[in-house]
């Protein structure tokens, strides 16, 4: 719990019990830092909670693992739905926070301040986002996109271990790619190239077919259950897009052979960037 607790001194919304009442309560917190009590029954914790820093090309990177399923839902409702007592699916594993208002280091800063106007000074303060906010990586322990272990190379504990890396890295690439090139969103070629990554830092090399069993696409068509769905419109054919899809995956399985080395996982991510396969 002692986890929970310090990222509550930073994110004060987390004492907020979720439920539909909470909106004011949320709001109270996000904006003045005084959350009403500090109770926080509402999660359970455990040791093995986990906070730690990634150093990337595009700067350090923190990360939060919460070993309960439950907890990552209640943190998830606290800061990503404000509070409300919406429902977390179980395909959904991590979550990144962009632009986290992180009051320990505005009351740090206030304890340094003797101007005049506060307020004033509040708000220049949390205008530099570089100096109030946070980038946090959210991740929580189960099979990866859904997959379970015997449908992997690996064993049961294994797959969850290394389930948990690759959504480490997964993520670590999100991050990577918004701040080095803000201007290009692709969401499907994004998670593609964030899944190599996430399976080249994982294991030491991309698996086209484990990457196929992600999105639920093969050579026939589309898996029901695959996270293809997520990323397609409406109307559009599963089956027809998860071919497409398949291509893709094989010719990034060609240029990832091409560069062996895992050390080159982040210059391949940059590059196929730059450089999409996938205009969508």
């Amino acid at each position: 719990m002692q986890r929970i607790r310090n990222m509550a001194e930073r994110y004060p919304q987390l004492y907020v019990r979720p439920s539909k009442e909470a909106e004011e309560a949320y709001h109270a917190a996000v904006t003045t830092g005084k959350p009403v009590g500090n109770d926080l029954s509402h999660f359970i914790g455990s040791e093995e909670d986990d906070l730690r820093t990634e150093q990337t090309p595009a700067g350090p990177v923190e990360m939060l693992f919460l070993r309960q399923r439950a907890d990552f839902e209640t943190f998830l409702r606290c800061i990503g739905c404000r509070c409300r007592m919406e429902e977390i699916p179980q395909s959904v594993g991590a979550y990144v926070f962009f632009n986290l208002r992180n009051w320990q280091k505005i009351r740090a800063y206030m304890a340094e301040y003797r101007g005049p106007d506060w307020p004033a000074e509040l708000r220049r303060f949390d205008a530099d986002r570089g100096k109030s906010r946070d980038t946090l990586i959210l991740l929580s322990e189960g099979p990866y996109s859904g997959v379970p272990w015997e449908k992997t190379p690996y064993g049961e504990a294994e797959w969850l271990r290394i389930s948990l890396d690759i959504r480490r890295f997964h993520e670590c690439a999100h991050v990577v790619c918004r701040r080095s090139y803000p201007e290009k969103k692709l969401p499907l070629w994004d998670e593609l190239t964030a899944d190599l990554t996430g399976l080249r830092k994982a294991t030491g090399s991309y698996d086209a077919a484990l990457a196929a069993a992600f999105l639920g696409v093969t050579a026939e068509g589309y898996t029901p259950g695959g996270r293809l769905r997520h990323y397609l419109a409406e109307n559009e054919d599963k089956d027809a897009a998860a071919r497409e899809i398949w291509q893709v995956i094989w010719q990034l399985s060609e240029r990832s052979a091409a560069r062996p080395k895992e050390g080159d996982t982040w210059d391949l991510l940059l590059d196929l960037t730059r450089e999409p396969l996938l205009l969508r």
